[in-house]
C-alpha cells in the first residue's frame, strides 16, 4: 500500500454530500445580541446620554439708527479725551489682560477693585456698549413716547420736571448713553453753547461769576449702584462732557467760535452708591428708586447675577417690583445667544448642569405666577396686586456701527437681547395661567437652592449653640 491511499478505517472529512438543499451552516445567532453581549457575566451597557441640542438662537433683527453719526462722533471724543491712556493700547494689554482672567473666574472683586482696572474696562468696552445702548434708548423713545418717564425724557411733560433713571449694576456705558441721549432729545436746553469757552479765562483770573440764578436747572438725574466702585471713573467722564474740546493753537477763528461742551454744566446730575445690589432689602431699593415714576435699567448684568445665585436674584426682582412706582419702567438688556443661558447651581458633581434661558428665568420671577385651582375657586375675584407686564421682548437685536466712527482701540457690534416691563394693577383671576412645565422645573431650582442656603445657616446657629459632644452624627 502507498503512502497516500486511503486506508479502510479513515472517514471523508465532510460526509457524504446530502441530497437535500437544506442550509448546512453553523446556528444562526439570535437576532439584536451581538457575539460579544453573550454569556451570564454580561453586564448590559448604558448608551451615553446625548448632549442637549442648543437652542436655536433665532435671526437678530437690526437696530435702527436713530442718533445722528455726528454725535457718535462727538462721544467718543469724549473718551478719548477724558482718558489720554487710550491712544496707547499696547500699555494697556497687561491691565485688560488680567481683567479677562478674573472675569473668567468669576472673581468679580478682582477684575474691577482698583481704579486703574476700571479705567482700563472703560476704555476697552465702555465705548461700544455705549453707542448700542443710546441707540437702543433712542428707539425705545420712537416706541414709547405716551409713557410717563419717555415724556420727562424727551422734556414733553407738562411743567418742569426732571427725568429720573436708576441704574442697576450701572456705570461708565450707562452714564455716558444716557448723557448722549439727552443732548439729542433736548439739544436746544441741554448741549454746550460756543460762548462757555471763555470760562476757561475767567477761571485762570480767579474772576468766574456764574450767578446761582443763571444756571440751569437739571434736566436728568441719573443714579448708578454697583459693587465696583466707579466713582473716580465717573467724575473724570463728567468733567470731560462740562469742558469743551481743546482745540490746537492753529485752529480757526471759526472753529474756536464754535467749540463748546458736549453737555451744560448742570443739566445732568448723577449720584453713585457702591453696595451689592443682591443685598439690597425692599426699603433700600424704594429710597433708591423714590415715589415718583422713573426708567430703572439691568444692562449686561442679570446674566452675572444668575451666575453667583440664582434664588438671590429672583428674591431681588421681586423685591424690586413691590418697591417701582407706577407709571415707571423696567429695561433689561444682555447679550443674546449662548450667553444668555445659565447653569443651575443645584447641579451634583460629575452631573451635566442643566441650563435655562436668561428670558425665562426672567419672566419667572417678574410675570404672573400659577397658583393651584382651589386656589382659583375660593378667591372672591375683585383682589387685585401688583405684577409687570412685558412691553417689549427683542431676543436678539444687532447693533452695527458706522464704519465712519473711530477711535483708538477697536469697536464692536453689539448682539443684544431686549426686555421692558412696565409695572400695572390686574386682577388675581385675570392674572394665573397654567403652569408649563419649564416654569415648574425653574420653581424647583429656586426652591432646592434656598433650602440649600437655610441648611447652612442652621448648621451654622448649632455649631453656636451645643457643645460639640451633642453634633457628631447629627443632620439638619
Amino acid at each position: 500500500m502507498g503512502q497516500f491511499d486511503r486506508k479502510k478505517e479513515s472517514q471523508p472529512k465532510h460526509g457524504k454530500p446530502s441530497a437535500s438543499g437544506a442550509y448546512k451552516g453553523p446556528p444562526p445567532l439570535a437576532r439584536g445580541i451581538p457575539e460579544d453581549r453573550k454569556g451570564r457575566g454580561y453586564t448590559l451597557k448604558k448608551k451615553p446620554k446625548q448632549p442637549a441640542t442648543p437652542l436655536a438662537t433665532p435671526k437678530p433683527s437690526e437696530l435702527e439708527h436713530v442718533l445722528p453719526t455726528d454725535l457718535e462722533k462727538r462721544t467718543l471724543e469724549v473718551f478719548r479725551t477724558t482718558f489720554p491712556a487710550s491712544n496707547d493700547f499696547e500699555a494697556l494689554k497687561p491691565i485688560l489682560q488680567e481683567i479677562k482672567d478674573a472675569l473668567n473666574c468669576r472673581e468679580f472683586g478682582r477684575a474691577f477693585g482698583k481704579d486703574e482696572h476700571l479705567e482700563a474696562y472703560t476704555i476697552r468696552w465702555s465705548p461700544s456698549r455705549t453707542l448700542s445702548y443710546a441707540q437702543l434708548l433712542a428707539w425705545i423713545c420712537t416706541r414709547l413716547a405716551g409713557n410717563v418717564c419717555i415724556q420727562r425724557l424727551v422734556g414733553s411733560a407738562a411743567g418742569p420736571v426732571a427725568a429720573k433713571v436708576v441704574c442697576l449694576g450701572g456705570g461708565a456705558s450707562e452714564f455716558m448713553a444716557f448723557s448722549g441721549l439727552l443732548r439729542y432729545l433736548q439739544s436746544s436746553e441741554a448741549a454746550g453753547k460756543p460762548h462757555m469757552q471763555d470760562e476757561e479765562v475767567l477761571e485762570g483770573m480767579g474772576a468766574m461769576s456764574t450767578s446761582a440764578s443763571n444756571a440751569p436747572s437739571p434736566l436728568l438725574h441719573i443714579d448708578l449702584l454697583d459693587a465696583a466702585d466707579w466713582t473716580s471713573v465717573l467724575s473724570k467722564l463728567d468733567q470731560g462732557l462740562r469742558t469743551p474740546p481743546m482745540l490746537s493753537k492753529y485752529a480757526s477763528a471759526t472753529a474756536r467760535a464754535a467749540n463748546a461742551s458736549f453737555l451744560l454744566p448742570g443739566v445732568a446730575e448723577h449720584t453713585f452708591t457702591q453696595a451689592d445690589i443682591l443685598s439690597l432689602s425692599t426699603d433700600d431699593l424704594r429710597a433708591a428708586v423714590g415715589t415718583a415714576p422713573a426708567l430703572l435699567t439691568l444692562m449686561s448684568i442679570l446674566n452675572e447675577l444668575y451666575t453667583i445665585s440664582m434664588a438671590r436674584t429672583t428674591a431681588f426682582l421681586r423685591r424690586l417690583k413691590d418697591a417701582t412706582p407706577m407709571g415707571s419702567l423696567l429695561l433689561v438688556v444682555d447679550s443674546s445667544g449662548a450667553y444668555s443661558e445659565i447653569a443651575a447651581a443645584n447641579a451634583k458633581e460629575g452631573d451635566e448642569k442643566r441650563k435655562y434661558p436668561m428670558n425665562l428665568l426672567l419672566d419667572y420671577a417678574l410675570l404672573p405666577k400659577p397658583r393651584e385651582q382651589h386656589e382659583q375657586e375660593d378667591s372672591d375675584g375683585d383682589k387685585s396686586e401688583s405684577a409687570w407686564e412685558k412691553v417689549i421682548n427683542e431676543p436678539s437685536m444687532l447693533h452695527k456701527l458706522d464704519g465712519a466712527l473711530k477711535y483708538p482701540v477697536s469697536l464692536e457690534n453689539m448682539r443684544l437681547q431686549v426686555h421692558l416691563y412696565r409695572p400695572t394693577y390686574i386682577k388675581q383671576d385675570a392674572l394665573y395661567l397654567q403652569p408649563r412645565w419649564d416654569t415648574i422645573k425653574i420653581r424647583q431650582v429656586v426652591e432646592i437652592e434656598q433650602r440649600q442656603t437655610m441648611r447652612v445657616v442652621l448648621q451654622a446657629l448649632l455649631h453656636l449653640w451645643l457643645p460639640a459632644p451633642l453634633l457628631l452624627g447629627s443632620h439638619v
